[in-house]
């Protein structure tokens, strides 16, 4: 029996790995089409300064939850034969509300990010000229729609949390892999549709029907939003992962999401958690500064 089980799970396992592949795979096709299809600074407006504004609130975001709830789950289930089972529990549950503390965390951090971003480009706009509005409308929207990604993709955060204590990678790399495919799909159709002239023209009324000044009048035949197809892209991204990470959790019956739940009787959080996500969190702002540090470095020259 245990051998049935064993040769099972080598099975599931390697199907996942071939699925994620697979999914990389065409993931990686996608995104050289997509390459042919924009401009050098297109693709290095979305990739450099959006795409650490994405990243830096992300992994500050969780990077401290992850590692700390990881290393907090392994602790107790070291130690679970030496305490009751109703003290276990409750401390099981404590650290399942510090898990979900990420989502607001998250939230706040993709707000500020959206504010850094805004006043990022009013002060653009300052020294802007009227050829360089539509560009600078294009990046606005495409910050915009990046943490809106960030906000979307942290509300699975608890999800992914349970996977990794779990130590349950199938479902993770399923969803990632998926939602990065849908993502190279969704970009490469934007793209395609910021060339037609037609689909550029619906967005420029939309835009002059809306402007209360009618700045966006006249716009030059070459004009785009291929900015904001990335931004778009990035939004599908965290809508499949997280819709896809919740639906595989409503599905288990065993291990499914595990609520928060809060009692006046007792600490709702695990104090000694909590600390190891703020030590967490200061180190890895350490580590992202070294990590990305080539882009905000790029980031701040080009600003």
């Amino acid at each position: 029996m245990m051998a049935a089980n064993s040769n099972n799970t080598r099975t599931i396992a390697a199907h996942g790995t071939i699925l994620s592949i697979l999914l990389r795979l065409l993931s990686f096709i996608l995104s050289q089409l997509t390459i042919r299809l924009i401009s050098v600074s297109t693709l290095g407006s979305a990739s450099i300064p959006l795409e650490l504004l994405l990243s830096s609130t992300l992994f500050v975001g969780r990077e401290g939850f992850r590692l700390a709830l990881t290393k907090e789950v392994a602790t107790t289930y070291d130690r679970k034969e030496k305490e009751s089972i109703v003290r276990r529990d409750s401390e099981q549950q404590q650290l399942v509300n510090v898990s979900w503390l990420s989502i607001p965390v998250g939230a706040v951090l993709s707000l500020l990010a959206l504010l850094i971003h805004l006043n990022n480009c009013k002060v653009n706009n300052n020294y802007s000229s009227d050829n360089e509005d539509i560009s600078l409308l294009d990046y606005k929207l495409a910050g915009i729609l990046y943490c809106l990604s960030s906000f979307i993709e942290t509300l699975a955060e608890p999800l992914v949390i349970q996977c990794l204590q779990l130590m349950d990678v199938t479902t993770k790399a399923k969803a990632e892999g998926v939602a990065l495919v849908m993502k190279s799909i969704s970009c490469f159709i934007s793209l395609y549709l910021t060339r037609c002239r037609w689909f550029v023209d619906v967005i420029i009324k939309i835009l002059m029907y809306s402007s209360k000044e009618g700045k966006y009048q006249m716009i030059s035949d070459d004009s785009n939003f291929a900015v904001t197809a990335f931004g778009l892209s990035q939004l599908v991204y965290a809508l499949v992962f997280t819709i896809i990470m919740y639906r595989h959790a409503l599905t288990k019956k065993n291990d499914g999401i595990q609520w928060p739940r809060f009692t006046a009787s007792m600490s709702n959080f695990h104090m000694h958690t909590l600390y190891l996500v703020c030590i967490f969190t200061l180190q890895g702002l350490f580590k992202h500064a070294l990590t990305e540090g080539d882009k905000i470095v790029l980031s701040a020259l080009a600003g």
